[in-house]
């Protein structure tokens, strides 16, 4: 049975204070084209997850969509910091909850599993354990008594992942590094990807040489090729050097920001 279905409907999956939960890493297979689409649908109070964020929180946060973040960091990788993102953190905006990589990995974990936590040496003697919002907790080992941090699980209500190919049934690749997605993509209650080609059949030749995705986890798939933006999706396409410095250039511009939402 094919799972296809069109970029218009996404909107439609996404349930009042729900999660969501983006994959890909700073400017590396963002799915830009669905956070487009989030934000032309006007939807609002937002809660969003990102293992590695990029230019799809920084638009969905520009365009005063996103009331709580999820993240372990935002920015543009190396070239720079996500402006939006940064004004509305300085100007206290936003509610967040921070994670390190680890422990958004090990909450993911916990998702994966149906576990309601586990227990992690990540961010032991660390401030993170200190922030106002930090969700984490001090236990011990039942067996030795060693401190350990209790770590809830994090369970997207929908997660959005774009891959470089997926086939009618929902079985996906990505061809490059696949950052946290397949534990993201395991957490979720509802897992969309978004492709830059679907064909009929993904052999199993093909499947053994790049991070691979069953269908047995995926919902919905939605044809979107460029769906990346001016992010990178490797081997199809680099990132847009000279977009990523006009969108950070420009992005804090309300009216700029509406117009790019529409072109991508």
């Amino acid at each position: 049975m094919s799972k296809r279905m069109e970029m218009g409907d996404l909107p439609r999956l996404i349930e009042p204070e729900g999660l969501i939960g983006f994959g890909g890493g700073g400017v590396q297979r963002k799915p830009l084209a669905a956070a487009a689409e989030i934000a032309r649908a006007g939807l609002r109070g937002l809660n969003v997850a990102s293992f590695l964020g990029g230019p799809e929180v920084d638009l969905l946060v520009g365009m005063g969509c996103v009331k709580r973040l999820y993240f372990t960091f935002v920015g543009f990788d190396m070239f720079g910091l996500a402006p939006n993102f940064r004004a509305a953190r300085q100007a206290g905006r936003l509610e967040i909850v921070e994670y390190s990589e680890g422990l958004m990995m090990t909450a993911y974990e916990a998702a994966a599993k149906r576990l309601p936590f586990l227990p992690s040496r990540f961010g032991l003697g660390t401030q993170i354990m200190e922030t106002p919002t930090s969700p984490f907790k001090m236990t011990n080992c039942p067996f030795t008594g060693e401190p350990l941090v209790a770590v809830p699980a994090l369970v997207p209500d929908l997660a959005i992942v774009h891959v470089n190919e997926a086939d009618e049934q929902g079985n996906a690749l990505i061809d490059s590094d696949g950052f946290a997605d397949l534990l993201l993509i395991q957490a979720a209650k509802t897992v969309v990807l978004t492709a830059e080609r679907i064909v009929p059949e993904i052999s199993g030749e093909r499947r053994a040489r790049s991070s691979f995705i069953s269908r047995l986890w995926v919902d919905h798939i939605i044809e979107a090729k460029g769906g990346g933006g001016f992010s990178a999706v490797y081997p199809d396409y680099r990132f847009d050097l000279p977009e990523i410095l006009e969108y950070q250039k420009n992005a804090s511009d309300p009216a700029w920001l509406a117009q790019k939402v529409e072109s991508l």
